[in-house]
């Protein structure tokens, strides 16, 4: 629903930190499994990097060498990596999945144990009922047709202030103020950042410069998956130093020439590298979704850390098979329709 991985990281987090530490998890294992899934929340749609990456990729046409050589390319749309992110972000968290319950079994951690009750399950189900319909109402009018990506926030703004306001009744004017404030301090920055990677991106294009690194890449290889897996390997390294969203605007014109070159799908692309990039979240020095967790856990940034690198790793593997098999991302575009 949040489309962030900071914010999916904060709101889970305070839910199942908690919970975990009650049932005798390690306080920082908890902390770190909530980080490490935490990038699960750009993937999975609706996602703010997936539209950053949409509107990035769709400014740029591919070089005359590229049309030359692949002739016509596939569509690209920011509902199309929509649907295109749902199959790669379950597959990464089910390595997330494996690898926590290799561990949790291993050192003794269980799961619920109280009983389930059909009636408490009715009642809540009845309360949130409002609230559970959000997601179907952004993303259901997305794939219908019926509204765009962009016009979906001003859609889901609304339903949300009229329920908060008249359904549930607990928003306050304050509540709506400070919201309203951050939202302008998000949106200043990224409106920043937009700014100074689009007059970067047109620099690089006037100078030729993806079709010069594109010449040298393929100098060195033509091989596919030798040039994901180098570029798995940037792009990691990327992520540890480098907001999400400013790397996406900035390697998307160097990147995406490349690619054309090589006859790859841009949705493909554009998954390939927010899966990737998510996992930025979870990796020091800059490591987001740590700080997060470490604030809400009470754990230290190094004890959370010290616990997150399975997790890495298994996300790693889960990047590399998205990236090796183009159809786990386009399988289900072309079911719909795209």
């Amino acid at each position: 629903i949040s489309g962030s991985g900071p914010a999916t990281t904060a709101a889970v987090g305070m839910l199942m930190v908690p919970a975990m530490v009650k049932r005798d998890y390690e306080r920082s294992y908890a902390s770190a499994v909530t980080a490490a899934s935490g990038g699960l929340g750009i993937i999975i749609p609706p996602s703010i990097p997936l539209v950053i990456f949409g509107i990035s990729a769709m400014g740029l046409m591919p070089p005359p060498e590229a049309i030359s050589q692949h002739g016509q390319f596939a569509s690209l749309s920011i509902p199309k990596l929509f649907v295109a992110g749902v199959i790669p972000g379950l597959i990464m968290a089910s390595t997330l999945m494996a690898t926590n319950y290799m561990i949790a079994k291993k050192r003794g951690y269980k799961g619920l144990t109280e009983n389930w009750s059909t009636g408490d399950i009715r009642i809540t189900v009845r309360r949130g009922i409002w609230s559970l319909l959000a997601p179907f109402l952004i993303l259901g009018g997305i794939y219908s047709g019926l509204f765009t990506p962009t016009e979906s926030a001003i859609v889901a703004i609304f339903y949300s202030l009229f329920i908060g306001l008249f359904v549930h009744r607990e928003l306050a004017f304050k509540n709506i103020i400070n919201s309203l404030t951050t939202t302008t301090w998000i949106t200043g920055r990224v409106l920043l950042i937009l700014f100074a990677a689009t007059v970067f991106g047109r620099l690089l294009i006037e100078q030729k410069i993806p079709v010069v690194v594109a010449d040298s890449l393929l100098s060195l290889t033509d091989n596919m998956y030798m040039v994901w897996a180098l570029t798995i390997m940037l792009l990691l390294f990327i992520g540890m130093f480098m907001e999400t969203l400013a790397a996406i605007m900035i390697i998307v014109p160097v990147l995406l020439p490349i690619m054309y070159m090589l006859g790859a799908d841009p949705t493909h692309v554009g998954i390939v590298v927010v899966c990737t990039l998510s996992i930025g979240f979870a990796t020091p020095p800059l490591g987001e979704n740590i700080f997060v967790a470490s604030g809400i856990g009470g754990s230290t940034v190094e004890q959370i850390t010290a616990r997150i690198h399975p997790f890495v790793m298994a996300s790693v593997v889960g990047v590399f098979l998205i990236a090796f098999f183009p159809q786990l991302s386009l399988w289900l575009p072309s079911l719909v329709g795209y």
